[in-house]
């Protein structure tokens, strides 16, 4: 079984989690080492605490958007359609198809590259 222990997102939280182990900061730190960084270019997602965001790419009507979860340290990308309204599926004709799957090769290329 995996344990995991989440990293602290502020000095107070650094603080709290410290003194619940019976613990100065710099220990915590040193032993939680080394701490995750997002890639590059990333920000970090509204409401959120361990979802960063990466620059969106739009292609036609398809909005892809780079993910990573700092909990996990792992990759992921949010497909997103523009015009898109629920109830109704989004219909792609093979040449949208093309240029989705190009687009969706470059992200994960470029999301690849970062989890290496």
């Amino acid at each position: 079984m995996n344990k995991t222990t989440k990293y602290p997102a502020t000095v107070r939280e650094l603080g709290d989690m410290a003194e619940k182990l019976g613990m100065t900061a710099s220990e915590l730190l040193e032993m939680l080492s080394p701490i995750p960084m997002p890639p590059t270019g990333y920000t970090l997602a509204p409401k959120s605490s361990h979802r960063w965001i990466g620059p969106e790419i739009i292609n036609g009507r398809w909005i892809l958007t780079p993910v990573w979860d700092a909990t996990t340290d792992s990759h992921s990308v949010d497909i997103w359609m523009a015009d898109h309204e629920p109830p109704h599926y989004a219909g792609l004709t093979p040449t949208e198809a093309t240029d989705l799957a190009a687009a969706l090769l470059q992200v994960t290329q470029a999301a690849r590259a970062e989890a290496e």
